[in-house]
């Protein structure tokens, strides 16, 4: 086994190394005496050293002290406020802390407090050491950052506030009237036009902005067209086309002006009312039936004779046409009335004219009620379509005013022009004919019926000779008539008793008849 010798240290080695010794221990002591000292000095509630807010030394201070002095040059002021978006109705706010617009003093506070202090005392003390030599400045200088989001939730709870439909106009009725409750307009939200102005406002340094979203109105209200579809003309009682009385109907209306100006005054989503006005018809059903056969337009009574068979002739017929209804514009005719006369219907055979000869006619006699009708008619002021005179004039009615008929032969017939409907009445009273026209007057005036006699046809006596009349005796077969022209005339006269006017009814020519004398053979007186 061999051993490395080595020699011994030098003196100047020895030195070297001692000194290096001396040296680390100084430094130790220093080192641990600084530490000490720091630890001393090293306080948690306490500013570093080292730390400047705003370039003033902060060192030693308390946190109240370091928020006394964020505060003193306005740091944080915009702690707590709000930016204001102003709606129609309503306001919106966001914290400008959510916007990213306000530095927070407390937090920056904190952030000053906490510089150096590590939880670690030899960290904290060593911190304290070389921030006596160092610095760290606050608050930083850092540009806010606009948070966009929360500008998009304020956007986002305007158009729930005011996106919405309109509340359409309702109109209405009831007893009590008509009624309008007026809509209310609706809006919409552009959302990148409100997001750009709270923007543009917040970029200008203002925490309020003004906003007024697209008005929706409701659908106008027409009032002009509303009236036409509600106002209702009222309706007179009037006659169908059998002169039955179809009722009248009210109407309604409102005052369109006065709603007009009520409606101009109201706002928005109010009910405004106003009354129903209620149109009474002029004319009732019981007027109009009052007005039915309310007047006697025309009557004429003429004598009937002793024959016991004519005078039924005479009541049948007026049977037939009693209480006939003639409509306005209706005719009528005298044969169609009656029908043909027979036996099975009750007629005898009375005297009448069959081409100038006297004979025994069944329903003989009927011409007086047709001559009595004819002279109504005229001076109802009706319109005469059909009429014939007799061979001879008659007198029961006035000259001219007669009318013949016949089956199968000539009748009389009329128009009625009125504008109401007439009733006929015809019936024997005692030993009269008695024959009415009852209708409605419509006007003021009279018929006056007269006639001139323009011509005279007059009679000659023929004797005729009969062995079996009595020598000196005479036997008048037939008292004969006259002849004559005749015209007939009607004379309008106005309310006041004015003649408007007189109009030429008719001619009538008479034929002239011959007076007839029996006597006994010759006993004829002679001529000259």
């Amino acid at each position: 086994m061999s051993y490395k010798h080595y020699g011994p240290r030098t003196r100047k080695g020895r030195a070297g190394l001692v000194g290096t010794i001396l040296f680390l221990a100084v430094v130790i002591i220093v080192a641990a005496v600084l530490l000490t000292l720091a630890l001393r000095q090293v306080q948690p509630d306490r500013v570093m050293p080292g730390v400047r807010i705003w370039g003033e030394n902060a060192a030693g201070l308390d946190r109240e002290q370091v928020l006394e002095r964020l505060r003193t040059k306005g740091y944080g002021a915009e702690a707590g406020k709000v930016f204001t978006l102003s709606l129609p109705g309503e306001e919106l706010t966001v914290g400008l802390e959510e916007l990213g617009l306000a530095p927070d003093a407390e937090a920056e506070a904190d952030r000053i407090m906490a510089w150096g202090h590590t939880g670690s005392w030899g960290m904290d003390a060593l911190n304290w050491l070389l921030g006596r030599n160092g610095s760290a400045d606050f608050p930083a200088e850092r540009e806010p950052v606009l948070k966009e989001k929360p500008l998009e939730e304020l956007c986002a709870r305007a158009s729930e506030d005011l996106d919405r439909e309109p509340v359409q106009t309702v109109v209405f009725a009831d007893a009590d009237g008509l009624g309008v409750t007026l809509g209310t307009a609706g809006g919409k939200v552009d959302q990148a036009a409100l997001l750009e102005t709270v923007k543009t406002a917040l970029e200008e340094g203002r925490y309020t902005a003004e906003y007024t979203p697209e008005v929706i109105p409701p659908d106008p209200l027409d009032l002009d067209e509303f009236w036409k579809t509600f106002h209702i003309e009222p309706k007179n009682a009037v006659f169908d086309d059998t002169y039955r009385v179809r009722p009248e109907e009210t109407g309604r209306t409102f005052d369109l002006e006065a709603a007009r100006e009520k409606l101009e005054a109201a706002k928005e989503g109010e009910t405004v009312t106003f009354p129903m006005i209620v149109l009474e018809p002029e004319v009732t059903a019981s007027q109009l039936e009052g007005l039915l056969f309310r007047d006697l337009l025309a009557a004429i009574d003429t004598p009937l004779t002793n024959n016991a068979v004519r005078t039924e002739n005479i009541r049948l017929a007026a049977s037939a046409i009693n209480d006939t209804i003639l409509l306005p514009g209706q005719n009528f005719s005298y044969n169609a009335a009656l029908g043909e006369r027979t036996a099975e219907k009750g007629y005898g055979a009375a005297t009448a004219y069959l081409n100038g000869d006297l004979v025994e006619e069944i329903g003989g006699g009927i011409c007086q009620l047709s001559s009595a009708l004819y002279w109504c008619a005229m001076k109802a002021d009706e319109v005469i379509l059909e009429r014939e005179n007799h061979m001879y004039y008659q007198t029961y009615v006035p000259y001219g005013m007669d009318a013949t008929v016949s089956w199968g032969g000539p009748d009389f017939c009329f128009t009625l022009k009125d504008k109401y409907p007439i009733r006929m009445a015809a019936r024997i009273e005692g030993d009269q004919l008695r024959v009415e026209l009852w209708g409605t007057k419509t006007e003021e005036g009279r018929v006056e019926l007269e006639y001139e006699v323009n011509e005279v046809y007059p009679i000659e006596v023929l004797y005729l000779e009969n062995k079996n009349v009595k020598s000196g005796s005479q036997v008048i077969l037939d008292y004969g008539r006259e002849g004559m022209k005749v015209t007939t005339y009607r004379l309008r006269y106005d309310g006041a008793g004015n003649l408007l006017e007189k109009v030429q009814e008719a001619v009538s020519i008479y034929e002239m008849r011959n007076k007839e004398i029996i006597v006994a053979p010759g006993e004829k007186p002679r001529k000259g």
